[in-house]
């Protein structure tokens, strides 16, 4: 059904948040969305899109506040896109989020409210990021860095962004100074040259910088200035020319300065991360879950984590298993895993690059697989890996979710032969309304038809 634009003014209460952070209150039993409205506040709003099953609507005067209501510390709060929860009392962010857990848990797994526990808040509520990737953008003669603007691809520039790191927010402005003294240009789709991103990270003391651009040749002097900053010890540039790329990274990269990785401590492991790499945005929250999640897995022979990465869950499990895999779909990952298991003296934890679902089949067929750790991206598991896992029946799934609505749909696919012991959230990232959880699944004692059907098929 098309959308339908409306001016529309009509008052709505919000009852509840939804997963964005939003409010989102009824209009003739239809939700409505509206950014910046708490639990029990109305407003006036002017409806802006209208669809058959939601509509969303933008607040013209709040008519009451919430108890829970707080004075943002950020200026740009409410418009910037980054925390949506900064008006609402810290407490009340961690109950919001158990809330989410639980009504997903609730909805597509019919799983009861006290199975989650309550949310482990993060050590740190503000300065907690230490990266930043952030779109540049010309504005008035000058180079700016910012986030987008709630609902439009806006760049509001953002003066000091209060859930970064301090000392990677002064890199970023002492870096942002040096491209408008060099007299650089944004990005222009239309010449496919320019600046386009500012990627930093900032771990023990030392600094990674990427400079995301198209076919440009960034000025020698430029990158003698970068190389004089003390704490700056990887300086690269990643050409990505192509204007209808949505990747952030092309496969050209040009090391500019230092060196290709950043080492970082994570409790007793060393690791070394590529500027590509993905890691943990908020290492002490992140420490805290790998620990929890340590602690749920029974030692064993053989334990498989999907997913893997640069290897930090698994090399975090080195002492649960005899012989330990990991699976990532991207071989610089992998490269990178197998460099830190050496690093850590793991020989044996070892990493495959592939399709998650078909190697965990493969390793299935060679030995018996105890226990298996899963930390997939948003859209949660496939219908391949829910199949390969079925197949494979480990005693133990430590399920690491970043969203409840596809944990609970893949709990449910795995309900009969497998039950919830454990539901633990973490606030990875405080003032925004994301939610990470732990789920441990223990296989059924019972034996099960899928397990009567497998027999049966394989001869047994």
């Amino acid at each position: 059904m098309e959308k339908k634009k409306s001016k529309q003014s009509v008052n709505v209460t919000a009852k509840k948040l939804g997963i964005n952070g939003e409010g989102i209150g009824y209009l003739d039993g239809k939700p409505v969305f509206v950014d910046q409205l708490l639990p029990g506040e109305t407003a006036e709003i002017s409806l802006i899109e209208t669809k058959e099953r939601y509509a969303k609507g933008r607040i013209n005067k709040r008519l009451n506040d919430s108890p829970l209501r707080i004075l943002p510390a950020c200026s740009v709060q409410g418009r910037c896109s980054g925390c949506p929860l900064m008006i609402l009392q810290p407490q009340a962010q961690l109950q919001m989020k158990r809330e989410l857990v639980q009504e997903a848990l609730i909805k597509y797994a019919g799983l009861p409210r006290s199975l989650v526990q309550p949310v482990t808040a993060s050590p740190l509520p503000l300065g907690y990021r230490n990266q930043c990737k952030l779109p540049i953008r010309q504005e008035h003669g000058q180079l700016v860095s910012g986030l987008y603007e709630e609902g439009s691809n806006r760049i509001i520039p953002i003066h000091s962004c209060l859930i970064h790191d301090e000392h990677l927010e002064a890199l970023r402005k002492q870096i942002m100074g040096l491209l408008n003294q060099f007299k650089l240009s944004a990005y222009d789709p239309k010449t496919e040259t320019g600046l386009r991103t500012l990627v930093l990270r900032y771990l023990d003391g030392q600094f990674q910088c990427v400079l995301v651009t198209g076919k440009s040749v960034l000025p020698s002097g430029l990158i003698e200035k970068l190389k004089q900053i003390p704490e700056l010890v990887c300086l690269m540039q990643n050409i990505n020319p192509d204007k209808r790329s949505r990747q952030l990274f092309s496969s050209r990269w040009k090391l500019l300065a230092g060196e290709d990785q950043l080492p970082v401590q994570l409790g007793r492991l060393q690791l070394n991360l590529s500027c590509a790499s993905f890691f943990q945005l908020n290492r002490p929250q992140a420490y805290q879950l790998y620990q929890k999640a340590a602690s749920l897995i029974k030692p064993c022979t053989t334990l498989v984590e999907a997913y893997s990465g640069i290897g930090g869950i698994s090399l975090m499990l080195k002492d649960k298993a005899k012989t330990i895999i990991g699976i990532e779909s991207i071989q610089e990952a992998v490269d990178n895993a197998n460099e830190n298991a050496r690093l850590n003296q793991a020989d044996h934890v070892r990493f495959v690059c592939g399709d998650a679902a078909k190697e965990m089949k493969k390793i299935s067929r060679k030995r018996k697989i105890d226990a298996v750790v899963v930390d997939p991206p948003r859209i949660g598991l496939d219908g391949a890996m829910i199949e390969s896992l079925r197949q494979c029946q480990p005693e133990q799934i430590v399920y690491i979710s970043c969203n409840p609505a596809t944990l609970g749909k893949n709990i449910k696919e795995l309900k009969d032969l497998y039950e919830v012991k454990t539901v633990i959230p973490f606030d990875m990232f405080p003032n925004t309304a994301h939610v990470e959880t732990i789920v441990l699944l223990s296989k059924h004692l019972k034996m099960t038809t899928y397990d009567l059907t497998d027999r049966k098929r394989r001869g047994n």
